[in-house]
């Protein structure tokens, strides 16, 4: 393990996975896992593929899976806990709490407390609260709403809003033609009239 594989999972052990742990969240490596019924919360830490020696940067990935959601999309089941690229809807803790793709750096003279402790404040002020509303399905739903995926429309399909998933489903086609065939499976299989 390099150096800054070192330092970046000292700066998540100073803090940031006794956080996740107190609020119900499982570690296995740099990802945490908490089941939410048939549903899981994902939070995962991703070093940049460009770190060498002492210098790096790494990003928090935020996701919800929702097994209804993917099931009625189409998504072969997951037997235990979903990656976070399986998740029904992502964010990156940085993007929500700077309004862009943050990346935290950790240099040889950085104080990695420092870091940590605006880890823990990122997660507290905007990480909790984005996946604590993305559990609810008309949010997760509301949500997906400019996605061109089976995702968005299965969404609103299981809150009971039929005419919101056909145009999402005809958007979908539209935005992506290459994938017709796909939707408009979906769409015989769900008895929604193209």
């Amino acid at each position: 393990m390099g150096d800054i594989a070192r330092s970046i999972d000292e700066v998540i052990k100073l803090g940031f996975a006794d956080l996740l742990k107190a609020h119900g969240f499982k570690k296995s490596g740099r990802n945490w896992h908490r089941a939410d019924g048939e549903n899981w919360l994902v939070v995962n830490v991703q070093a940049s593929s460009s770190n060498f020696g002492e210098d790096g940067k790494f990003t928090v990935n935020l996701g919800v899976y929702a097994a209804a959601v993917a099931a009625l999309a189409g998504q072969i089941a997951i037997n235990g806990k979903p990656k976070e690229y399986d998740s029904t809807i992502r964010e990156r803790l940085g993007g929500l709490a700077y309004g862009g793709d943050h990346w935290w750096t950790i240099e040889a003279d950085l104080n990695l407390d420092l870091i940590s402790a605006d880890l823990v404040e990122k997660m507290l002020s905007v990480g909790f609260p984005w996946l604590d509303s993305h559990r609810d399905m008309q949010h997760l739903a509301a949500a997906l709403g400019n996605s061109p995926s089976l995702l968005s429309v299965s969404a609103a399909w299981l809150v009971g809003d039929k005419d919101e998933a056909t145009r999402r489903l005809r958007e979908a086609i539209e935005r992506r033609p290459a994938a017709k065939e796909h939707f408009s499976t979906w769409a015989i299989n769900n008895g929604v009239a193209l």
